[in-house]
């Protein structure tokens, strides 16, 4: 007989394995106050707090008054609003792109651009610690799908080999973070791309945790490494 829903939470919260949501009671920051407790906030990716900028309030007031709180539909279906045009150029001027798409979240932008660019006769190769929003967007391209050992160059170049042997008509995607987001290492990207080219694979490369904190103008380590013109896709996140 398969399990009630109450018996697979108890063996949830048996493992403390249960998580719930607590309450913030004030803006976040490096101090936030949860749950009547004032504590020190070394879990946010608010890394150079945007989140209580106050000139970033201010336009957010502004753009409140001018624009709504709502687009109405998707942008395909009513249109885009012009701030949505005017970021995508500047964020495509920063990483020395030819366009940019802004998604509502990181992990929107994770699964759509995967789900885009792959189809089912396609090979998709991640970073082991790749993050789970990439790993979602993989298997739900429904794209090939393998893995190698982090940052283990000689791995992927035996799976792109493979990949291109055995699927010699499928587009092939080499995906990888920059920075870490758990461990904080970074990816070896001139010796990553040099792979790829060789092969003719593509490569996309998650600047979530590199935007604003690596390279020139906080372009992200792609800028950093002058890799702009060997990676084919640069992702990232606002905050």
């Amino acid at each position: 007989m398969s399990r009630t829903f109450e018996e697979q939470l108890e063996e949830i919260r048996s493992q403390s394995l249960l998580r719930t949501l607590r309450t913030i009671h004030a803006s976040q920051g490096p101090v936030i106050e949860l749950e009547k407790a004032r504590l020190v906030n070394f879990s946010s990716n608010d890394y150079l707090g945007l989140a209580s900028e106050p000139c970033l309030k201010e336009a957010a007031k502004r753009a409140i008054d001018e624009f709504g709180v709502g687009a109405g539909a998707s942008r395909l279906v009513c249109g885009t609003h012009s701030p949505h045009i005017r970021l995508e150029k500047k964020l495509a001027t920063l990483k020395r792109t030819e366009a940019a798409l802004t998604f509502s979240s990181g992990y929107a932008a994770a699964v759509g651009s995967l789900g885009a660019l792959l189809e089912p006769t396609d090979v998709v190769i991640l970073d082991k610690l790749a993050h789970a929003s990439l790993i979602d967007g993989a298997r739900l391209s429904g794209a090939l799908l393998r893995v190698f050992p982090h940052n283990h160059l000689a791995k992927l170049e035996s799976l792109v080999r493979w990949a291109k042997s055995s699927h010699p008509q499928a587009r092939v995607l080499i995906v990888t973070e920059s920075v870490f987001s758990m461990d904080g290492d970074v990816a070896p990207l001139a010796d990553l791309t040099s792979v790829a080219n060789h092969a003719g694979a593509m490569t996309l490369v998650d600047e979530a945790h590199a935007t604003g904190v690596f390279g020139p103008g906080g372009a992200g380590v792609v800028r950093a490494a002058e890799a702009e013109s060997v990676v084919n896709l640069s992702m990232g996140t606002l905050s």
